[in-house]
């Protein structure tokens, strides 16, 4: 392959890769008016073609090796490319974002192997699916070597290229300035994507730029809690047991799915919040804002800060033992340095090969504890469950069928989701007789008369429940991935069924009232309420990794990054209506309540 050759073959990767572009389009779909159809087109040649001249000139060195050689490297090079683009649009066309630096953090991290679990199929598939695409470029590249496009041919296409690129850019530092829907929401559509903003310099120049009536505060100085904290210990100090389990919906919570937990709510006399939501469709969200009581927009801040939530604090300036068992890392996320970042000795995670081996570890941990501590010192426990969140459980425990391990490299909007909803429904059986482990060894151990015991998930779970092609979570904000049982099973309180809406951002309040005895107003640490309020809640926040949304009685309104929203109803749907401007006013005001 000589440096024509190396050229044209440039030329066909741009191409290919600005074929399989429309197919990231498709996903979210198309501008059809004539500004947005144009900037589509500038921005895919543009853009992808930049990929092509990129990967041309990381190559064109080895030409002093020799031709062979180059065309070595090309085949290679652009084979894990593709392959490395084609990934991002599984997770795209399944979660509506790129792979970017917390995915890959989480995916190369200690944790990665409990995070991510694929099947055997799905790897064997994959290698298959590699050795084909080497095929395919070594095919491309002998196409190149065979049929060289000449140097004016060349020079006509990088003109042209270069011409889309500077529109694309152009056009989107002007959509951005004026916040023009069809240009600004397409930006999201391919990796990678960093295009010319130029706000500031507009400004500069005398430019005024529209109003963004849905804006939201960037940060400050972090003051959480707004006040300190007043509070009265009673003389016999309740424990605390909080149960998460991982991607745990709200409709798993019954007779045959979860036979156990079902039964012990009744026989105890829990009370049981049917209309309950995460604060988040992600495990870091849904676990940040139930601690917290506050979005997860806070979390990097806090973070940095190492501020621990203040439920946290008064846990351990009461005296209470720290009894905290999680089955996969608390690194990743890194809860270690949130959340738990003020408990010394903490334990990271369990051991065990599968989610269910860990899951069956941490309880064991939970289990022995119970049997070893102090009964005069109170205890604060955590048990963080997974097994769903990996589809897994023990062969032998299998209830419902037909059930296999989900392939996400096969999933369509087509593709039956029984077989992979049974395998959900599997793993969160098998959770519940771990369940049953725990509630046994309270009664044995007699702390079930004077421990709270809240129980619930850290997000839902949808198997294209909305008919949309959405597999898990992370994704969108219908109540298959917000919506989470809640079970709350005080000492002394008559257990009743709560059918108002409630969040996690309500169990912090409830906790810091009734069992450290705080006298401070909510909104001092927290965006929430008492769950026992039946005050109906105006407006609850939604989070996922990349985006922001409002629930307002049954509408969801998504904030868009041009200042403008889109909003659906619990099952996805899209709705043509206006939302409440008030209460839209009111729910942006708690990104910024607790910053100076």
């Amino acid at each position: 392959m000589n440096l024509r050759a190396l050229g044209t073959f440039a030329c066909l990767q741009g191409l290919l890769w600005g074929c399989v572009s429309f197919l990231f389009f498709r996903v979210g779909g198309f501008y059809t008016d004539p500004l947005g159809l144009f900037f589509t087109f500038v921005f895919i040649v543009g853009h992808i073609g930049l990929f092509a001249l990129c990967g041309a000139l990381l190559c064109a060195p080895f030409y002093l090796i020799g031709p062979r050689t180059l065309r070595t490297v090309c085949v290679g090079l652009h084979s894990l490319a593709f392959v490395l683009f084609l990934i991002d649009y599984e997770v795209y066309s399944q979660y509506h974002f790129h792979i970017g630096m917390g995915v890959l953090e989480m995916f190369f991290g200690e944790a990665g192997r409990e995070i991510f679990v694929f099947s055997a199929t799905m790897w064997t598939i994959a290698f298959v699916a590699f050795l084909g695409i080497i095929a395919l470029q070594w095919f491309l590249s002998a196409l190149a070597k065979k049929w060289q496009f000449s140097t004016r041919v060349l020079l006509i296409v990088f003109t042209l290229w270069a011409l889309c690129f500077t529109s694309y850019n152009l056009l989107y530092a002007w959509g951005k300035f004026n916040r023009i829907p069809s240009i600004v929401s397409q930006r999201h559509a391919l990796p990678l994507t960093y295009p010319l903003s130029a706000t500031r310099r507009l400004e500069k120049w005398g430019f005024v730029q529209p109003d963004n009536p849905y804006s939201v505060h960037d940060g400050g100085t972090l003051n959480y809690p707004r006040e300190p904290l007043t509070c009265t210990m009673p003389a016999h100090p309740k424990n605390i047991l909080l149960i998460l389990i991982d991607s745990l919906r709200a409709d798993m919570l019954n007779p045959d799915v979860m036979p156990y937990t079902y039964a012990w709510a009744q026989r105890v006399g829990a009370s049981q919040f049917t209309n309950h939501l995460s604060g988040a469709n992600a495990t870091m969200g849904g676990v940040f804002s139930l601690f917290y009581s506050l979005p997860h927009s806070y979390w990097d801040h806090i973070t940095a800060s190492r501020v621990s939530p203040v439920l946290i604090t008064k846990i351990l300036e009461n005296g209470y033992f720290p009894a905290i068992f999680a089955s996969s890392k608390l690194t990743s996320p890194t809860f270690h340095r949130n959340v738990f970042a003020d408990i010394a000795n903490l334990r990271i995670g369990s051991e065990g090969n599968t989610s269910s081996e860990r899951d069956e570890d941490a309880v064991n941990g939970f289990i022995d504890f119970l049997q070893t501590r102090d009964p005069n010192q109170p205890f604060f426990g955590f048990v963080f469950l997974d097994a769903p969140h990996a589809y897994d459980y023990p062969p032998d425990t299998k209830k419902f069928t037909p059930a296999k391990p989900i392939n996400y490299l096969i999933l369509t909007n087509k593709t039956d989701p029984v077989p992979y909803f049974n395998q959900y429904k599997n793993a969160v059986h098998f959770d519940d007789s771990q369940l049953e482990r725990i509630f046994r060894a309270l009664q044995d151990s007699g702390a079930n008369k004077d421990t709270i015991v809240l129980i619930s998930g850290d997000h839902g779970q949808e198997l294209n429940d909305s008919h949309k092609n959405y597999w898990g979570h992370n994704s969108n904000f219908s109540d298959y991935q917000t919506k989470v049982p809640l079970l709350v099973y005080m000492p002394n309180r008559q257990g009743q069924t709560y059918t108002y809406r409630t969040t996690h951002y309500d169990i912090v309040p409830t906790l810091l009232q009734d069992v450290f005895g705080c006298t401070n107003p909510a909104a001092d640490y927290s965006i929430g309420q008492h769950l026992f309020d039946a005050t109906p809640r105006p407006f609850s926040i939604l989070l996922s990794a990349t985006a922001k949304a409002i629930r307002i009685e049954d509408q969801i309104l998504v904030l868009q990054d041009f200042g403008g929203i889109k909003i659906y109803d619990p099952a996805l749907n899209p709705l043509d209506s206006s939302p409440d401007s008030a209460v839209v006013k009111e729910a942006l005001k708690t990104f910024s309540n607790f910053y100076k």
